[in-house]
């Protein structure tokens, strides 16, 4: 069975922490897989739920534990 941490969610919403890249590593290092929200900005890649707010390098989303919800079209045309 595999368990789909939300946004690096593991016990509840905190929204001060969600798709930052340390709270969803605690959370592969929980166990979890980690949805994710990513947008793609001016030639970089972001995550963030209602916005694009932590700048990532594109390694960080080769993950095969991530699943990857892209927020605008322009992510999901680079993701492809």
């Amino acid at each position: 069975m595999i368990y789909i941490s939300h946004r690096g969610n593991t016990r509840g919403k905190d929204k001060n922490k969600e798709n930052s890249t340390d709270y969803i590593n605690e959370a592969i290092d929980k166990g979890f897989d980690v949805e994710i929200d990513v947008w793609f900005k001016d030639n970089s890649f972001y995550l963030g739920h209602d916005f694009p707010e932590y700048k990532i390098d594109t390694s960080f989303l080769i993950n095969d534990k991530f699943w990857c919800h892209a927020k605008n079209l322009e992510a999901l045309e680079e993701m492809k």
